[in-house]
């Protein structure tokens, strides 16, 4: 067998061997595998003041969630009590939006935290208002 015959097999069997030993921080998380949560923002870049925080939340399946319980907290990294913390209203198909007034540059950390009937799910994302 040639070596470009054997290549391709080489190169999916080392994918397979890294996806299998890559870690992840969602396994303290016992529901991580049922949801997938993006969030986007307006004005993106964000800058200090009004600042529209909107999260996708889909389903193991890609199916958008809704009716779900989201709340969105926010906390300035470098500036302990620096934060706020409230409800994300159900926008439908899969889209839950707050607005939050940041009032300080800098490195915030954006906690979300999903609550689906008996089932639970959280999140952190970094942002940096400019």
């Amino acid at each position: 067998m040639s070596v470009r015959r054997i290549l391709p097999f080489l190169a999916l069997g080392l994918i397979l061997i890294l996806a299998a030993c890559s870690g992840s921080s969602d396994k303290a998380n016992p529901n991580s595998e049922s949801y997938t949560v993006t969030m986007n923002v307006l004005p993106d870049p964000p800058v200090v003041g009004d600042v529209l925080l909107y999260f996708t939340v889909l389903d193991a399946q890609g199916v958008p969630i809704s009716g779900a319980t989201v709340e969105v907290g926010a906390d300035h990294i470098d500036m302990t009590g620096m934060g706020m913390h409230g409800p994300a209203t159900d926008q439908g198909k899969g889209i839950y939006a707050v607005t939050t007034n940041f009032s300080m540059s800098g490195n915030w950390k954006i906690s979300v935290r999903l609550e689906d009937g008996a089932k639970t799910y959280s999140k952190e994302f970094q942002l940096i208002i400019q």
